[in-house]
């Protein structure tokens, strides 16, 4: 790709194949900043390019995705763009980008068609996601797709692949997610083979079971197939009947209830009001390891330090909102080293509360120990590449 360019690529596939996230993951790769648009017929051209709003008695220009993603890659060297649906986008809007796409430059309908143009050294990549087997409200003009460099089809991966897939991003056992990939896969062949099922079982479907059914007693089990396969996929009684009768044909509720863990030993010792004993030391890290290779590979490389090297303080908050357990159990390995007794001279406080790490200690670590924890984090508990 040239400097001075911009250029567009249009991903079509079915919907959960990873569009979007394929989309972002490119723009990460490259350290760069991203902006998405959902498309909707009621995307006003002022929405993506920027309007004028009223503010304190005056008037200032509120900047759209599209000038905000050209600023940006003028002053970065590179930009992205991700649209989603672009083809529910009315045809009016779609030609704002054109010029863009075509020439590298937009005239700002807001501001008397000022134009907004690329530097000869900066790139903007314009990354459209479409359905192609929906027909949208909106036909994508001829002109506008005509555009796009490229038009890869994204489809369902391999099944090897797709267990990896939900095995990552989920945290669940590998049988859980071979048992609920071959279930898929069946259910996929049945919409495509003979249409008795509208919807199809999508690659993010089998990551958000996988999630749910992994963090939930098994005693849920039948739940969750109705609500979140069951009920999801069906669109009438003779759809849900026909899936059930997939899932049943291949035992998918009794194989999954040989592979997830039963949880009546911990619900025991909560009942008996004791606390359950810590998992061995390597456990805990190589549990706290794979959540962490599935930060980066959500959030890219670049999102857990900053230049200096330092951690950022938004990875211990991701983990703390996501995978607050896991995080507490590996930072309580650092006792080994005697932080908490420092913490505890001088503050006067416990790095503990009811047997557990406290948010306070961890921000204390942070701010008053952040190279000797990531010196933990990379060779004495190693986490960390």
């Amino acid at each position: 790709m040239g400097k001075g360019r911009c250029i567009g690529i249009l991903l079509h596939g079915p919907p959960g194949t990873g569009k979007t996230l394929l989309a972002t993951s490119l723009a990460k790769e490259f350290n760069s900043s991203y902006f998405i648009i959902d498309g909707s017929p009621d995307l006003d051209r002022r929405d993506i390019e920027g309007n004028w709003e009223l503010f304190n008695g005056d008037t200032k220009f509120n900047h759209g995705p599209l000038t905000r993603a050209i600023e940006d890659a003028n002053s970065n060297g590179i930009s992205f763009i991700v649209i989603n649906e672009i083809n529910a986008i009315r045809e009016s809007e779609q030609i704002s980008l054109n010029s863009l796409l075509s020439e590298s430059h937009i005239n700002l309908i807001s501001k008397g068609f000022e134009r907004y143009s690329l530097k000869e050294s900066s790139k903007l990549v314009i990354i459209g996601t479409m359905n192609k087997g929906v027909i949208g409200i909106n036909k994508l003009q001829e002109a506008f797709e005509d555009r796009f460099l490229v038009c890869p089809e994204i489809t369902y991966p391999s099944k090897q692949k797709e267990i990896e897939i939900a095995v990552k991003l989920s945290g669940c056992k590998k049988m859980v997610a071979e048992t609920v990939v071959d279930a898929a896969r069946q259910i996929r062949k049945q919409a495509i083979k003979d249409f008795s099922i509208t919807k199809i079982f999508s690659t993010r479907l089998i990551v958000n079971f996988c999630l749910i059914v992994s963090n939930m007693s098994p005693e849920y089990l039948r739940y969750n197939i109705e609500n979140v396969i069951i009920n999801k996929l069906g669109e009438n009684q003779e759809e849900k009947k026909s899936i059930a009768m997939i899932l049943d044909g291949k035992l998918f509720e009794d194989n999954l209830k040989k592979y997830l863990n039963i949880r009546s030993d911990v619900k025991s010792c909560v009942k008996a009001g004791l606390s359950s004993q810590r998992a061995p030391e390597v456990k805990i890290i190589s549990n706290f390891k794979s959540k962490v290779e599935k930060y980066v590979f959500e959030l890219g490389n670049g999102k857990y330090k900053n230049k200096n090297g330092s951690l950022m303080w938004k990875f211990f908050e991701w983990f703390w909102q996501e995978h607050r357990t896991s995080l507490k159990d590996y930072i309580q390995l650092t006792e080994k080293l005697g932080y908490h007794k420092v913490y505890k001279e001088s503050t006067g406080h416990s790095h503990l509360y009811n047997g557990e790490i406290t948010l306070i200690y961890i921000k204390w670590l942070y701010r008053n120990r952040n190279k000797d924890l990531m010196d933990f984090m990379r060779r004495t508990c190693p986490v960390l590449n």
